[in-house]
């Protein structure tokens, strides 16, 4: 597709309704809002709580900024322009599709990342922190923002693969052309679709190691009183692990492979808009209501008190809690 035709398909009119307009703003808004909301509660107090200023933390602030844009584009962006139909802003989705798509990345390679922060927190106790210091976390950080930039930003300028709004569907679609589709299927599908396939083989080697290692684990703890408490964050940590590769790993599957079976509107909306909204607007929950002391914390302290709340946090290593690296 040339540059021309692009330029006249993205001011084109809306071709739904006002009324269909209307409800897939509201539901975007309302996914896009909460998102935004839980995102930007874990980022604040995990850049706030002393017992979250360590690699685990770090990882996770970081996502959660990611996610905070990819909210706020939805909700700020992406609801006007459907809603008022504004040409100006047609004519730029094709780039805020790129940012959409950056973030997306962003998130899935820091949920890698974190998913071995993890594995070495069970594996490793005593190593953990010299493995995950402040320089290889902030290594860490820089390759989760790096490379999006180069395979979100980079290939799809170098190729015009830009992502500009469909309004049938109510979605940011690819560019047709021959570059476009070796880009969507090998730099996005395969690209996503192996860096989930490794976040859950490294939970399962986690989950593993939390089984391996829980009758030492007992043993060296048979006299502290938390003992009963550290056992029940192991469960805690294996349902997180579980849950949230599972979320992504549905959305992969609906964007990528159902929406591409459908033909009505509105499946297309569900299967592409709606699920890569959603699935934003799910990690930060799961993360908030699987651990009771951090929701506890969000609801009964102001940020303002954060620095000297302390919270014991279900994916730092299990032996450790009592002295938390700040």
């Amino acid at each position: 597709m040339n540059s021309t035709n692009e330029t006249d398909l993205l001011v084109q009119p809306a071709v739904s309704s006002q009324s269909q307009r209307i409800v897939v703003t509201m539901v975007i808004f309302l996914i896009s809002l909460t998102g935004l909301i839980g995102n930007l509660s874990v980022f604040m107090f995990a850049t706030t709580l002393k017992t979250l200023q360590n690699s685990f933390g770090r990882l996770s602030a970081s996502q959660s900024f990611a996610e905070v844009i990819l909210c706020a584009v939805f909700m700020c962006f992406y609801c006007p322009m459907v809603l008022l139909d504004i040409p100006s802003f047609k004519l730029a989705s094709a780039h805020a599709g790129l940012i959409l798509l950056f973030c997306y990345d962003v998130c899935i390679f820091s949920h890698l990342f974190i998913a071995v922060n993890r594995l070495c927190a069970i594996s490793f106790p005593i190593e953990y922190s010299n493995i995950f210091n402040e320089r290889n976390t902030r290594v860490l950080i820089g390759l989760a923002y790096a490379i999006p930039c180069f395979t979100s930003i980079y290939m799809h300028l170098a190729n015009n693969c830009l992502l500009p709004y469909v309004d049938f569907g109510w979605y940011f679609g690819v560019n047709t052309s021959a570059d476009c589709d070796v880009i969507r299927f090998y730099i996005d599908f395969c690209k996503d679709f192996g860096v989930v396939a490794l976040i859950a083989i490294v939970d399962v080697m986690t989950i593993i190691m939390i089984k391996v290692t829980a009758p030492g684990m007992r043993l060296m703890s048979a006299n502290c009183v938390q003992s009963q408490k550290k056992r029940e964050r192991e469960i805690t940590f294996v349902k997180q692990c579980i849950i949230q590769g599972a979320v992504f790993a549905t959305e992969l599957v609906f964007f990528f492979i159902i929406s591409g079976m459908q033909t009505q509107p509105v499946m297309i909306f569900l299967c592409t808009t709606v699920s890569w909204s959603l699935v934003h607007t799910i990690d930060p929950l799961i993360l908030i209501l699987l651990n009771r002391e951090f929701r506890n914390m969000l609801m009964k302290n102001p940020i303002g008190r954060a620095r000297t709340t302390r919270v014991t946090y279900s994916t730092q290593p299990i032996d450790q809690v009592s002295s938390t690296h700040t």
